[in-house]
Order: structure tokens, then C-alpha cells, then sequence
């Protein structure tokens, strides 16, 4: 499938929207950002800055949860 390439938190948020979750500025907080899967209700909260390992963990979330890791990975 691939890995995530680096990217910012900016930039892995818009991927993450483009798939289907739903984003959340006003509840993240300060340089947080948090994302929404509407179908169960669960979260993730993303760092808005330059992104090391915890974007693969992130990206696993979103897998985890039935979105796709390719779709996330080209829209970045």
C-alpha cells in the first residue's frame, strides 16, 4: 500500500476530509485539529504542524476505521 509520505498536519487533515471524515477546528485545541469519523462517533485529534511518525498512526486510524490508505495517500 505504501507509506504516508511527510506532509504537514494541514495538508493530512485536507487528504483526511477529501476521503470522508469530518473535520473539526473549533474542537481541537490550540494547533490541533480534530477529526471526526461520523459513522461511529470516534475521533482523532492531529497536530496543524510539520508531521514525523505520528502521521502513520493517524493515517492506521482512518484504515482502521474503513477508509482507504490510497485515497489518503493520493489526495496528499
Amino acid at each position: 500500500m505504501g507509506e504516508v509520505p511527510p506532509c504537514t498536519g494541514k495538508e493530512l487533515v485536507k487528504a483526511l476530509g477529501k476521503v470522508g471524515l469530518t473535520i473539526n477546528s473549533k474542537a481541537g485545541r490550540g494547533s490541533h485539529i480534530k477529526v471526526i469519523d461520523s459513522k461511529t462517533g470516534d475521533s482523532t485529534t492531529v497536530p496543524y504542524g510539520k508531521l514525523s511518525f505520528v502521521r502513520e498512526k493517524i493515517v492506521k486510524w482512518a484504515v482502521d476505521r474503513g477508509y482507504s490508505k490510497k485515497k489518503i495517500i493520493k489526495y496528499l
